[in-house]
C-alpha cells in the first residue's frame, strides 16, 4: 500500500517537473574589432554563464564570425586565408577559411560542445595564414535545454495535499 502511494507520488512529481522543461536559445556576442596581419593571431573567449546558462544543458551550438577586408593589399585579397580554431582543434570544429572577407559560420563539434557544457566557455582563435583582414563580431548561439524548477512552496503544498489524500484513503479503508 505504502509502495503504491509512493509510486503515485513519484509519477505526479515527474509530470509536474516535465511540464516546466523547454528548450531555449542563448546568444553571446563578443565584439572583437581587431585587425589580423599575416602569421598573427587574435583570440577571445565566449562566456555564456552570465546569460543564465545551466552547465550541462547545451544540446547544440553554432558560431558566426564576421570578417572584413582592411583594403590594404587589394591584389592579395583573393588569396587571403585564415585558420579558425574553435576550442580544441579537430575536424568537427573550425577549419580553413579561404577569403576571410565574408562571414564564416560553423556548428560546434563534440569536443567543443563538451567543453561548453563543462564550464560555459568557448575559446576561439583566428590566425592569418596569408593576408590581413579585420574580425568584427563573433556570435555564439547555443540551444540549451532549460528546466525551470517550481517554487519550493508549490511543491510543499502538492506534497501536503497528496499526503492528506493518502491519510483520508487509509482511514476510509480502516
Amino acid at each position: 500500500m505504502l509502495v503504491k502511494s509512493l509510486k503515485s507520488l513519484v509519477v505526479a512529481a515527474a509530470c509536474l517537473l516535465s511540464v516546466n522543461s523547454f528548450a531555449g536559445l542563448i546568444t553571446d556576442i563578443e565584439t572583437v574589432n581587431k585587425t589580423v596581419s599575416i602569421t598573427k593571431s587574435v583570440s577571445w573567449t565566449h562566456n555564456i554563464l552570465d546569460q543564465g546558462f545551466a552547465l550541462g544543458s547545451a544540446e547544440s551550438a553554432s558560431i558566426l564570425i564576421e570578417f572584413r577586408d582592411d583594403k590594404s593589399d587589394p591584389w592579395l585579397q583573393p588569396f587571403e586565408t585564415a585558420l579558425v580554431q574553435i576550442g580544441f582543434f579537430d575536424v568537427q570544429d573550425g577549419g580553413l577559411v579561404l577569403n576571410p572577407t565574408v562571414n564564416w559560420s560553423g556548428n560546434l563539434g563534440l569536443s567543443s560542445l563538451v567543453k561548453l557544457n563543462a564550464d560555459g566557455t568557448l575559446f576561439v582563435q583566428v590566425t592569418s595564414l596569408l593576408g590581413d583582414f579585420v574580425i568584427g563580431k563573433s556570435t555564439l548561439s547555443v540551444i540549451a535545454k532549460e528546466v525551470s524548477v517550481p517554487e519550493s512552496s508549490s511543491l510543499m503544498l502538492l506534497g501536503l495535499g497528496l499526503l492528506g489524500l493518502g491519510v483520508m484513503r487509509r482511514k476510509a479503508r480502516a
